[in-house]
């Protein structure tokens, strides 16, 4: 029997395994919300305990379901524009996006911590248009790796409610220097959210914090650094094919906690 991949987190980079194990659960689901065998794969080889009182929570499990759906429309619909765009993802933990939507044309960077980074190499490798780059997003020497002459899609999930506003405002505001119109889709949480990692059925095993949350993404066109709001698109989706407390959960009490937001950044109209 093969021996297990240790995944040596600590601290933010640890929460990494709270979407793969969504997923994964999401996966074997009857008729759930995503496909993504991938993430099977890969957690199946890792060394990491999810029993009983560390299993990932109904409500998280539906919820990265839903915006892993969410990012990968919005990433699909920007590849179908820019077949050879450059896509960024910021925070990439184990994301296997790049695996369900390369188009054979893009050009994918994949971007986390180093400990981020050395667990991801054991699953995937790197390819002449699939690269990975091991550094903080807010070390903004990383920016030289990407080119800057096609269109740009940034992806940050499950990432910016770990930093402060003025990190986020900062980070926007580089983004958008350097790559003029280019576009992000970020996850965000309501400032309530952002206020109860204490609580947070999943978080709260880990050493995170969230920092920050926004009511809607329409107020960082007012941070008066470049920002276009696009649009933003809420959790309340696939009621469907979530059992009935749940959908009912997303449907009225957390409707508006949790969104993906779409933006054009270094925008000057």
């Amino acid at each position: 029997m093969n021996q297990k991949i240790q995944p040596n987190l600590t601290q933010v980079p640890e929460t990494m395994l709270i979407p793969l194990r969504a997923r994964y659960n999401e996966t074997k689901r009857p008729h759930g919300i995503i496909h993504d065998p991938m993430s099977v794969t890969i957690l199946d080889q890792i060394d990491h305990s999810f029993g009983r009182h560390n299993e990932v929570s109904i409500l998280s499990q539906m919820g990265v379901a839903v915006r892993t759906d969410i990012l990968d429309r919005l990433t699909r619909q920007f590849l179908e524009k820019y077949h050879d765009g450059v896509v960024v993802n910021l925070g990439c933990g184990l994301d296997t996006r790049y695996s369900r939507l390369d188009n054979g044309r893009v050009e994918w960077y994949d971007l986390d911590l180093p400990e981020s980074i050395r667990l991801r190499r054991h699953f995937f490798e790197e390819t002449d248009r699939f690269h990975f780059i091991a550094s903080s997003v807010l070390d903004l020497n990383w920016l030289d790796k990407i080119p800057s002459d096609r269109a740009t899609l940034f992806i940050a999930e499950g990432l910016l409610m770990y930093f402060t506003e003025e990190e986020v405002r900062s980070l926007l505001l580089a983004l958008g220097k350097r790559f003029p119109h280019s576009q992000i889709i970020l996850e965000a949480m309501s400032p309530r959210i952002a206020r109860s990692t204490k609580v947070h059925a999943d978080v709260k095993k880990y050493d995170a914090t969230f920092k920050w949350g926004i009511k809607s993404g329409r107020e960082m066109e007012f941070w008066g650094i470049g920002i276009h709001f696009e649009a933003e698109y809420f959790y309340n989706i696939h009621l469907n094919k979530m059992p009935p407390l749940v959908a009912l959960f997303y449907r009225i009490i957390a409707r508006r906690m949790m969104k993906i937001i779409h933006l054009t950044l270094g925008y000057r109209a």
